[in-house]
């Protein structure tokens, strides 16, 4: 191989290396999105009659917005924990655990707490720092 094919074919190898890189990205940024889509549909359905269609705390604490109680979770795990065994406060602990790690995930990112392309679930969750 001459010096000039050399090079080509490295070149070819980096751009194949950045194409799987970016794919890459766009499958944990489709999970990430995937995630909190399910989280929003869920919480409409188990958490809304109680906390607001927009999280805004109706007959139970805010969960969205600038005044909320997450903070006393200090990390996602902790949140999860809590939430996963004591909502929906008619039947504690009746959702799936994926469906606790959607709705949390929705909830956080809604706050701004959740790092960006993020798919929550417990292999980070302790990592996550709920105080802003």
């Amino acid at each position: 191989m001459n010096r000039s094919t050399g090079i080509i074919v490295v070149t070819i190898l980096l751009i194949a290396a950045g194409t799987a890189v970016t794919a890459s990205q766009a499958g944990a940024q489709l999970a990430f999105s995937d995630q909190t889509d399910r989280g929003r549909t869920l919480y409409v359905n188990a958490c809304a009659k109680c906390h607001g269609q927009q999280g805004q705390g109706d007959q139970a604490p805010r969960l969205i917005g600038t005044v909320t109680g997450l903070p006393d979770y200090k990390t996602a795990q902790g949140l999860f924990d809590y939430v996963s065994s004591q909502m929906p406060n008619d039947t504690p602990g009746s959702l799936k655990a994926e469906e606790y790690w959607d709705i949390l995930a929705y909830i956080l990112d809604a706050n701004k707490l959740l790092p960006p392309n993020t798919t929550l679930g417990p292999d980070n969750a302790a990592n996550i720092n709920l105080k802003p």
